[in-house]
């Protein structure tokens, strides 16, 4: 049986350790995870330092901005593992990366809120794309694809989404398309509750393919570790990122809100996002993915 993909790889993600092989390799890596996943406890100091450090600046000017979004994450237990949220505009919005005050709005309550100042700003898939917003409101597509896309094994006999009938598909709790794949493609789900326990299930066989936003699966392929899991199935279906923001904004709030959710940022978090999943599920894998 082959080892788990290992992203301390030379050509991975993460730098090269040195680990031993043989008996001692084992303890050795587990000792690693450990120490590894105290320090992940911590704030992410990569998130701070490269995309987040002007958001920071801006924020502190801009007095607390409100940002809503469908669903705010709830806080990780003390102890408990690491989880990245699967939304980008959670990461986007997180106080301690230089963003603002979460607050969960549905999206069809989005426009309302922004305009009655209950949010400064409102970030997601926004049903009334088609439609003008209403007055005092303004519309700004992100460039971010939260379309359904699947990755596989390279070795699938999954051609198209309807290949999905009786199969079963990994999602998380806390992405976009629960729901969905069973109604549309009689897809049998599995819910897990984040995004790196959802792509952890698919590296050990427990199911078929696994379905999350396109653009932060592109940024999650872009390791080579994933090479094997890399078969796709485009979206069947279009969904992209709209931030809905009221006029006359102060200038700070104004500053601070577009950076914290412009598009460049937007694409800095998701190379973050992915890499950090990546490692996640890394850390976590304890089952060679030979089956």
């Amino acid at each position: 049986m082959k080892e788990a993909a290992n992203p301390f790889s030379r050509t991975g993600p993460f730098p090269r350790t040195g680990l031993p092989r043989g008996p001692l390799a084992g303890l050795m890596t587990g000792l690693l995870a450990s120490l590894v996943a105290g320090a992940l406890a911590l704030p992410r100091a990569g998130l701070a330092a490269s995309a987040a450090d002007a958001p920071a600046a801006a924020a502190a000017a801009g007095e607390g901005w409100i940002l809503g979004v469908a669903a705010v994450p709830t806080p990780q237990a003390p102890g408990a593992k690491v989880r990245t949220p699967a939304r980008i505009e959670v990461l986007a919005g997180r106080a301690e990366q230089g963003g603002s005050t979460l607050r969960a709005v549905a999206a069809g309550q989005a426009a309302r809120q922004v305009a009655e100042g209950a949010l400064d700003a409102w970030v997601g898939v926004w049903p009334g794309d088609d439609a003008a917003p209403p007055a005092g409101v303004r519309a700004a597509a992100l460039g971010w694809s939260a379309s359904p896309m699947a990755i596989m094994r390279t070795d699938t006999d999954i051609r198209a989404w309807s290949d999905l009938s009786g199969r079963t598909v990994c999602l998380s709790a806390d992405g976009r398309a629960s729901g969905e794949l069973s109604a549309r493609f009689g897809a049998i789900e599995q819910l897990y509750p984040s995004a790196a326990d959802a792509l952890l299930a698919l590296r050990i066989g427990q199911c078929d393919a696994a379905v999350q936003d396109e653009d932060f699966l592109k940024a999650l392929l872009a390791f080579p570790e994933w090479k094997k899991f890399s078969a796709q199935l485009a979206p069947y279906r279009t969904l992209t990122l709209t931030r809905l923001t009221r006029d006359g904004l102060a200038a700070p709030r104004e500053a601070a809100m577009r950076q914290a959710t412009s598009p460049e940022r937007l694409r800095a978090l998701a190379r973050l996002q992915a890499r950090d999943i990546a490692f996640e599920v890394y850390l976590d894998q304890t089952v060679p993915d030979c089956h």
